[in-house]
C-alpha cells in the first residue's frame, strides 16, 4: 500500500485546519467588519480629502474659514470642558458619601444614583424644556410667585446645556469610581485621621490621589461622551440656533445647498474622530496605570468615616441629587403626558389617557415601534454572536489579527454617532462594488450602522466574562479528545450563556432608544423611536412626544431588570 508524499500530508493537514468551523466562523466575521466597519471609515477618510473629484486639502481648510463651524468648535468646549468637571467632582463625592461613610441606606442610594445613565439623553434633555422651557413648570411657578414677565432660566442656552450635560454625565465617572472607591484599604484612611488629619484632609490627601487613575479616567471617558453627544445640543440648541460640533455636521449634511457639504462635513468629522481616537489611548493609559496603588492582601474593613452632624446634610444632598437628575425631569414627562393641554395649570379637568392611546393609533409611530424593537433585536442577537467569537478568538484562540479587531469594533464607539451615520452615506450611497447593492435610505443601513456602533459592547462584556473561566476546564475536554468547537459548545458556551444574554440585552437597551445614528440614516418608513420622539417634539406635539418618551423609557428600565436577572445580578443598573 503506497504512502501519501509528505508534501501533499503538509497540504491535506494546513487545509484542514483552514476550513475547520473556527476558522470559517472567523472568517466569515472578519468579513463582516470590513464591510460594516472598515470600508465606510476608509471611504469618510478619502471623502474628506475630495474635491470637485480631486484630493485636496480645502475641506479642511473651509472648516477653519467657515465662522458658524468656528463657533460650533468653541461652543464644544464652552459647554463639554464645564459640564466634565462638575459632573467628575460631583460623582467623587457621591461615591465616597455611599461607600466610604456612616450614612444610611447607602445600597438604595447607589441603585438610585445610577438611573440617570439608564435615560438617553435627548430624552433627559426634553424633560427638563418641560421645566425650564419658557411655559416649564418651574419657570410658570416662579413667575406667578413673584409676579415676573420673563422665565427665570433659559434652558434654551449654553448654560442650559451645560447643566443638562452635568446631571446625567455624572453617573459615568461615578460607575467607574465607585468600585474603585471600595477596594481601597480603609485603614489606609483611618491612619491619616488617627494622625490628626480631617475628613476633608483625608479625602484630600489620601483618598483622591488613590483614586486618580479612575477619577481621571472617568472625566476622559466622559469629555469624549459629552463631546460625542447630539441629544442635548440637538434639542436645547435647536430652538436659537446654537450649534455644538456634532449637531453642526448633522447640519452640514442636511445643507445640500451647499457645494460638497459631505465632503465638509467629513472633514469636521475627522477632528471628533482625532480625538475619540486620542481618547481611547490615554483612557487604556490611566486605567492601566500603577502610579497610586494600595497593596492590601485584606478588604477595607476598618470603621467608615463618621458624618455627625454632617449626617443629614449628606442625606439631604443625596436627595436633591436624585429629584434633579431623575424624579423632576420624569415627573415633568409623565405629567406632560398625561396634560390635555401643555402649560395649563395641573389640574383633575386637564388629565387624560388619550396622548397614549393616540401613540397606536398612528401609523407612522407604530412603524417606529416595530423598527427600533426588530432593529436592536437583530443587532443584539448578531452583536453578541460575532462578540462571543471575537472575544474568545483574542483571549483564547490568539487568532491572527485578534488585536486590530478589537481596536477596530473600539473606533465607533467611540466617535459620535452622527460620524458613524455619515461614514455609511459616503460607502452606501452608492451602488456597492461587484454585487450592486444599495443600502442607502433602507432598513438595512440602520442596521449595519448598529452593528459597527454597538460592536464593543458585545466584545467588551464577553471578553471579561471568557477572561474570568479558568483555561484548565477547556484543556481538560480537549486532552479528553473533544475537537475546538466541541469543547466550546460543551465546555464554554454553558459557562458564558449568562453573558451572552447580558451582551445582547445591553445592545438592545442603547438601540433601542438610538437617536444620533438613526436622525441621518431614516427613510419613510423606516422611523426609529428615537427619530419619532426627535421628530414630534421639533414639530411641537409636546404632549405626544411626553408620552412616546415615557413608552421609551419604560421600555429600558423593564430591559434592564432583565439583563440584572439574565446576569444574576453582575449586569445592569
Amino acid at each position: 500500500m503506497s504512502q501519501m508524499p509528505p508534501e501533499k500530508k503538509i497540504s491535506k493537514k494546513l487545509s484542514a485546519s483552514f476550513f475547520n468551523i473556527p476558522n470559517i466562523v472567523w472568517w466569515i466575521i472578519i468579513i463582516l467588519l470590513t464591510f460594516t466597519v472598515f470600508y465606510p471609515s476608509v471611504v469618510l477618510v478619502i471623502e474628506s480629502f475630495m474635491t470637485d473629484g480631486k484630493l485636496s486639502f480645502s475641506n479642511y481648510l473651509h472648516i477653519f474659514d467657515a465662522p458658524e463651524i468656528v463657533k460650533s468648535m468653541l461652543n464644544s468646549l464652552i459647554v463639554v470642558i464645564p459640564s466634565t468637571l462638575i459632573s467628575t467632582i460631583l460623582a467623587v463625592i457621591l461615591a465616597w458619601l455611599v461607600s466610604r461613610t456612616d450614612l444610611p441606606g447607602k445600597t438604595i442610594w447607589q441603585t438610585l444614583l445610577v438611573i440617570p445613565y439608564l435615560i438617553p439623553p435627548f430624552i433627559g434633555a426634553i424633560s427638563w424644556t418641560y421645566l425650564l422651557g419658557p411655559v416649564g413648570f418651574l419657570n410658570k411657578w416662579y413667575m406667578a410667585l413673584f409676579n415676573a414677565t420673563d422665565p427665570l432660566i433659559n434652558i434654551y442656552s449654553l448654560g442650559g446645556m451645560t447643566f443638562v450635560m452635568s446631571i446625567y454625565g455624572f453617573a459615568i465617572p461615578y460607575i467607574i469610581i465607585l468600585p474603585t472607591m471600595k477596594k481601597i484599604n480603609a485603614s489606609v484612611e483611618e491612619s491619616a485621621r488617627i494622625s490628626g488629619a480631617s475628613t476633608l484632609r483625608t479625602l484630600k490627601d489620601v483618598t483622591i490621589p488613590v483614586l486618580a487613575p479612575a477619577i481621571f479616567g472617568g472625566m476622559l471617558l466622559l469629555f469624549m461622551y459629552n463631546l460625542a453627544d447630539f441629544g442635548i445640543p440637538a434639542v436645547l440648541g435647536a430652538p436659537e440656533q446654537i450649534n455644538l460640533m456634532t449637531t453642526q455636521i448633522y447640519y452640514t449634511i442636511l445643507s445640500t445647498d451647499i457645494p460638497n457639504n459631505l465632503q465638509i462635513a467629513s472633514a469636521q468629522s475627522m477632528l471628533l474622530v482625532l480625538v475619540g481616537v486620542i481618547g481611547l489611548y490615554f483612557y487604556s493609559k490611566f486605567t492601566k496605570s500603577s502610579k497610586y496603588v494600595v497593596v492590601s492582601g485584606k478588604s477595607g474593613s476598618a470603621e467608615n468615616t463618621k458624618l455627625g452632624a454632617w449626617h443629614w446634610l449628606g442625606q439631604l444632598f443625596l436627595l436633591f441629587v436624585v429629584l434633579t437628575t431623575f424624579i423632576a425631569p420624569m415627573m415633568a414627562i409623565l405629567v406632560t403626558s398625561l396634560s390635555k393641554v401643555y402649560g395649563l395649570p395641573v389640574s383633575i379637568s386637564n388629565l387624560t389617557l388619550s396622548n397614549f392611546l393616540k401613540l397606536f393609533e398612528l401609523e407612522y409611530i407604530q412603524r417606529s415601534l416595530f423598527n427600533s424593537l426588530s432593529l436592536s433585536v437583530t443587532a443584539g442577537l448578531i452583536v453578541g454572536f460575532c462578540g462571543l467569537i471575537i472575544a474568545y478568538m483574542t483571549i483564547r484562540g490568539k487568532a491572527k489579527g485578534a488585536g486590530i479587531m478589537t481596536a477596530l469594533v473600539a473606533i465607533p464607539y467611540a466617535v459620535p454617532g452622527t460620524i458613524v451615520a455619515l461614514a455609511m452615506i459616503m460607502a452606501f450611497s452608492q451602488p456597492l462594488p461587484i454585487i450592486g447593492w444599495k443600502l442607502y435610505s433602507t432598513y438595512a443601513i440602520l442596521l449595519v450602522a448598529y452593528i459597527a456602533r454597538f460592536m464593543n459592547l458585545g466584545v467588551t462584556t464577553l471578553s471579561g466574562a471568557i477572561g474570568q473561566i479558568d483555561p484548565s476546564l477547556e484543556e481538560a475536554s480537549r486532552i479528553s479528545g473533544a475537537s475546538r468547537a466541541r469543547s466550546f459548545a460543551d465546555v464554554m458556551f454553558p459557562l458564558l450563556r449568562p453573558s451572552l444574554y447580558s451582551a445582547f440585552f445591553l445592545v438592545m437597551i442603547p438601540a433601542l432608544g438610538e437617536i444620533s445614528l438613526s436622525a441621518l440614516l431614516w427613510s419613510v418608513g423606516n422611523e426609529t423611536i428615537g427619530v419619532s420622539v426627535f421628530s414630534t417634539q421639533m414639530e411641537g406635539k409636546v404632549t405626544l412626544t411626553a408620552a412616546l418618551a415615557i413608552l421609551l423609557l419604560s421600555f429600558t428600565i423593564i430591559l434592564n431588570l432583565v439583563v440584572r436577572i439574565v446576569s444574576r445580578g453582575r449586569v445592569g443598573i
